[in-house]
């Protein structure tokens, strides 16, 4: 983390069907608790099957897939758009006293938590079959998902 970054908190990850690592994004928070705003995103591996859990960054490659931009839209507001998910509007926000990701999942507002990504790996490069989405509805807690078939 930069110098004058405290603490980080958990705002999604995604999960693969190629393999148990995850790619994990946290906000990054300062001392005072409020997001870094030179550098809101902590983006990283948790490699679960090929190296015991251990934290690995991200690499230039891999952040075509998995990188994201972050553009702040107002008080404790960044719009955030995933490299590979870029038609679905998320943003960074304040809710309940930590930062979460707002966006839609079926249809409705809610706090996304994570993505599971199944792949067809046969190919010379990987093609997405589909995608789930989970979260959390905003007002009522209620879990939700969505699934989304690529074609």
């Amino acid at each position: 983390l930069p110098a004058e970054a405290e603490a980080s908190q958990k705002l999604f990850f995604i999960q693969r069907s190629k393999n148990t690592d995850e790619v994990h994004y946290d906000a990054r928070l300062r001392a005072d608790g409020s997001l870094d705003e030179k550098d809101p995103v902590d983006c990283y591996w948790i490699n679960k099957g090929t190296d015991g859990g251990k934290r690995a960054s991200i690499t230039f490659f891999q952040k075509t897939a998995y990188g994201y931009d972050v553009e702040p839209t107002g008080k404790e507001s960044w719009a955030l758009k995933l490299k590979a998910f870029k038609d679905r509007p998320m943003w960074i926000v304040k809710a309940g006293g930590r930062y979460r990701v707002q966006t839609t999942i079926a249809g409705k507002n809610a706090y996304m938590s994570r993505l599971y990504v199944a792949t067809d790996e046969s190919g010379v490069f990987p093609k997405v079959l589909y995608v789930d989405l989970f979260g959390e509805e905003e007002g009522s807690g209620k879990a939700i998902q969505e699934h989304i078939v690529k074609g």
